[in-house]
């Protein structure tokens, strides 16, 4: 039976949510289209009326993931409040986002898969990273809790920081939990004069 128009652009997006959250959860190699299909409860045969490819899915996916990231960032950077980055860095920064699997920052999740990948989807991570490091760009500018060094060149050391802290606390969160929460703890100390309570950060899950 045909779908309508608007129910394909429903199911179009239904697959790239679930897409994208399959991907941070298991990588891009570890997910099929047939898996994708399965989990939005659709057709394995409807995926190529939508996509060309598995890497046309991966590519629309992943910036979705990478966009989700940088509206919320871009949010905090339009409101007023003064200690906004150390709110965004305390809740980046918690044991609750690195366990988050599946809902937690694409960037961080993705960025090793996207180095393996073709050069087409490290341009989607390229405008990902710009406009994340914008964003933060602008929340530091006028943030009193920034440590001096990063006030004077935030730019892209503010975001690696961040990113680099999650890999590496994820990497051994299993095998030795009190490291994987020291290198949190440890990187927010270094970047921010005085550490927020993760748990008063209304950020959204997706950062």
């Amino acid at each position: 039976m045909r779908v309508s128009r608007e129910q394909a652009t429903i199911n179009r997006e239904l697959v790239l949510h679930h897409a994208v959250d399959m991907f941070k959860r298991l990588g891009v190699d570890g997910v099929s289209i047939a898996d994708v299909m399965k989990c939005a409860e659709l057709t394995h045969g409807g995926f190529y009326k939508q996509f060309a490819s598995k890497e046309a899915l991966t590519r629309e996916a992943c910036a979705k993931g990478l966009q989700s990231s940088v509206d919320v960032l871009d949010k905090a950077a339009a409101g007023t409040d003064s200690q906004s980055l150390a709110r965004v860095l305390s809740s980046y920064l918690s044991t609750a986002h690195r366990d988050r699997a599946g809902s937690d920052c694409a960037l961080a999740s993705l960025a090793v898969d996207a180095g393996r990948g073709p050069v087409a989807l490290q341009e989607v991570f390229a405008q990902g990273i710009i406009g994340m490091a914008g964003a933060l760009d602008r929340i530091a500018a006028r943030d009193s809790s920034l440590s001096q060094d990063h006030r004077e060149r935030p730019d892209f050391s503010l975001l690696s920081s961040l990113v680099g802290a999650i890999i590496l606390s994820r990497a051994v969160a299993a095998a030795e939990p009190a490291l994987a929460d020291h290198i949190l703890a440890d990187t927010l100390k270094h970047l921010i004069t005085q550490p927020t309570d993760a748990h008063r950060s209304t950020l959204p899950p997706e950062l």
